[in-house]
């Protein structure tokens, strides 16, 4: 579901039906024979820009041949089959992680606010994935980890989630190293999390034998 339209942001919507292009002949028989049986309405999301929202409102038109009764719909080049986006997202989405090497979550968020896509990060990996480069996402940005920023744990499955620490967990401290740990949780999900440790100081007499 959309978020909640701005004032100063305007919807547009195109509507495409296939009782504009109907089709010449019927599958099975070839007969020409044929009425308009009944009709189902998909509204796909579109590319838009900071101040417009551009939707595809696409009738899909079932068929019914009057010579041998079959029912049948007609295919639409333009419009991707059981999917709510239009191309224009998956390839833009595909052509700054691929091509430009933006990360996914980065991508993801100007999808949302940039472009008014409701899309979630999964649906760009699957994108990604279908591709045939899950292996090549920068999922996250470079940065370099601060640890007296850091959450503590880190979720590592296939959703990607960050899993929010809990509050006795160690946080940073200019004094201490971080040392990574993997565990698994109760639900079965590998984390990884940063645990300080104070640095250990030499004994005078450790470099004897």
């Amino acid at each position: 579901m959309d978020k909640p339209q701005k004032s100063n942001v305007r919807t547009e919507i195109r509507e495409i039906s296939d009782a504009d292009c109907p089709p010449k002949h019927c599958p099975k028989c070839s007969g020409s024979n044929f009425i308009r049986k009944s009709y189902y309405i998909r509204e796909l999301q579109d590319l838009g820009d900071p101040s417009v929202i551009r939707r595809v409102r696409y009738e899909s038109v079932i068929w019914l041949c009057k010579d041998c009764g079959t029912t049948f719909t007609i295919k639409d080049d333009t419009i991707p089959y059981r999917s709510t986006y239009m191309p224009s997202v998956i390839n833009y989405t595909t052509t700054r992680i691929l091509k430009k090497g933006d990360s996914a979550r980065r991508v993801t968020n100007d999808l949302h606010e940039l472009h008014h896509v409701d899309v979630s990060l999964a649906n760009v990996l699957s994108w990604i994935n279908d591709a045939g480069h899950r292996e090549n996402i920068p999922l996250e940005f470079e940065n370099k980890i601060d640890p007296s920023k850091f959450s503590g744990v880190l979720g590592v499955d296939g959703t990607f989630k960050a899993v929010k620490a809990k509050k006795n967990d160690l946080r940073g401290d200019e004094n201490k190293q971080l040392l990574l740990h993997l565990t698994h949780l109760q639900d079965g999900r590998l984390v990884a999390y940063w645990q300080m440790e104070k640095m250990k100081k030499k004994s005078p007499h450790s470099s004897k034998n």
